[in-house]
């Protein structure tokens, strides 16, 4: 696979600050590392923005939205602050093998 290629990896998200870490761990430790990843969080009222913003990392990017109750509108909000050549989709409660 070509290192130019540039993908988007879109996690929507609500209240999950006990699952979403091995979802965004399980992109941190692919082999490929040509990504950037956009949590869009529908208002939890747990720590998961907190959680996010520990990583601490420039490649994870960390957005609120109200999309009540449709998580559709978390995907397309997603899709719009893309940068990627493709895009990814990976819910929060959901992991990838590193390869």
């Amino acid at each position: 696979m070509s290192k130019n290629i540039f993908f988007s990896v879109i996690i929507p998200t609500f209240n999950r600050e006990k699952k979403i870490k091995f979802a965004i761990d399980s992109v941190i430790k692919q082999n490929y590392q040509n990504w950037e990843l956009i949590i869009v969080d529908n208002n939890s009222t747990d720590n998961t923005k907190d959680l996010v913003n520990s990583y601490n990392n420039n490649k994870i990017l960390f957005y609120e939205i109200n999309n009540e109750g449709v998580i559709a509108k978390s995907r397309n909000y997603g899709i719009k602050k893309s940068k990627g050549d493709y895009l990814c989709f990976l819910d929060s409660d959901d992991w990838w093998h590193p390869d």
